[in-house]
């Protein structure tokens, strides 16, 4: 070697190019610094010594490369039985219709491990059905997911048809108390047809300049808008079951219509019986706009 070639196996240059990044040259000195550690890397590599072949990798190498092979011409027993007529290419024993005869030799299976034979036939099989118990898991965590979503939605509905039907029990309620009034009722024929309001009163008032007891039990009392004593107000709201719901608002509908001739979901006070079957849709909110779920 020159004294003018560059030793790239010496100290000098492995201490000064060891640290050198990879990356777009700067300068010509920066330059022939990273051509300098590219051919070192490529020398390390070169003269980097290989993982030795271990004997099990080498037996397995000869097995396969021997298997690979068909039967040598040359042997005795392709000899012998050339001489009873056997040519390459050609099947062993009387061949019958419609068989299917192999020309090549049948491939063996090297067991190398130490699990017993049908082994791993079981492995498969709880492979398999590890895999087939999670589907399945799956299957049924899917058909919950919809159980609840289809219970969710159920819920949804019956919620809007609670609150529809307590908006027109209410309705219903306010409009039979005025058309009531207005027959000068002094009562509703059925209590809860009219609304009724909470009075309370203090059961016994002290003298003025004694202590009152802020404590002291009060008395519920319920009237009328016209003063009368009423009993307690049902209060209807979507707490209360859906067939009370919608029995009440039967009863106090079927009054309106055959009392006063007037339709809740019409908003119209009908001249007689006939004005309204001609020109009343029916008796229900479905017949009225078809889109809700009570009747």
């Amino acid at each position: 070697m020159s004294d003018d070639e560059d030793d790239y196996m010496s100290a000098d240059i492995l201490n000064g190019v060891s640290d050198q990044p990879v990356g777009i040259a700067k300068s010509r000195a920066h330059k022939r610094q990273l051509q300098i550690h590219s051919r070192f890397e490529e020398t390390r590599e070169a003269v980097r010594p290989k993982r030795p072949i271990s004997h099990a990798e080498r037996e397995k190498e000869r097995r396969d490369e021997a298997l690979a092979k068909p039967i040598s011409q040359e042997s005795k027993g392709f000899a012998l039985m050339a001489k009873m007529g056997f040519k390459p290419g050609m099947t062993l024993g009387k061949q019958r219709e419609d068989e299917i005869r192999i020309t090549e030799p049948i491939s063996v299976d090297i067991k190398g491990n130490r699990k017993g034979l049908g082994h791993e036939v079981e492995e498969v099989q709880e492979r398999n059905d590890r895999v087939e118990a999670v589907m399945q898991k799956m299957k049924e965590q899917a058909a919950k997911h919809e159980e609840l979503i289809d219970d969710y939605s159920k819920r949804r509905r019956q919620d809007a048809n609670a609150k529809q039907l307590v908006k027109d029990i209410r309705a219903c309620r306010k409009v039979c108390e005025e058309l009531d009034h207005r027959m000068q009722k002094k009562i509703p024929d059925v209590a809860w047809f009219w609304r009724s309001y909470k009075i309370v009163q203090e059961e016994s008032e002290a003298p003025k300049g004694y202590y009152r007891n802020r404590d002291a039990e009060k008395e519920e009392e319920y009237k009328y808008s016209n003063g009368l004593t009423a009993p307690v107000d049902p209060n209807y709201d979507v707490t209360m079951p859906t067939e009370d719901l919608e029995e009440a608002l039967s009863s106090i509908n079927t009054y309106l219509r055959d009392g006063h001739f007037y339709c809740i979901w019409c908003g119209a006070n009908y001249c007689s019986p006939e004005d309204m079957a001609e020109h009343c849709p029916g008796n229900t909110r479905r017949s009225h706009h078809g889109d809700d779920d009570h009747e």
